[in-house]
């Protein structure tokens, strides 16, 4: 196997890696996953979940994701979307 091949299995694994971390915490924080879109062109990518209550959707960094960010994330945009209706 090749150097260049070994670097391209080891980044699949990270990214799988981290698409499983991302969706647990949505889970846990009480979102619904969308996924993760890649920041080409930004220096970090982004998870994508939508709010249960509003279905609005919602983004957090790769790098700073946790369930606590995603509930006061959902929360905040819950509270934003009453005080527009």
């Amino acid at each position: 196997m090749t150097a260049q091949k070994r670097r391209a299995e080891a980044y699949e694994h990270y990214k799988q890696d981290v698409e499983a971390s991302a969706r647990a915490c949505v889970e846990e924080g009480e979102g619904i996953w969308v996924g993760i879109q890649e920041g080409e062109g930004l220096y970090t990518d982004l998870v994508l979940f939508n709010s249960p209550q509003t279905g609005s959707t919602l983004a957090l960094k790769t790098t700073e994701i946790t369930p606590e960010k995603v509930r006061e994330k959902i929360r905040r945009s819950d509270a934003a979307f009453r005080r527009t209706q």
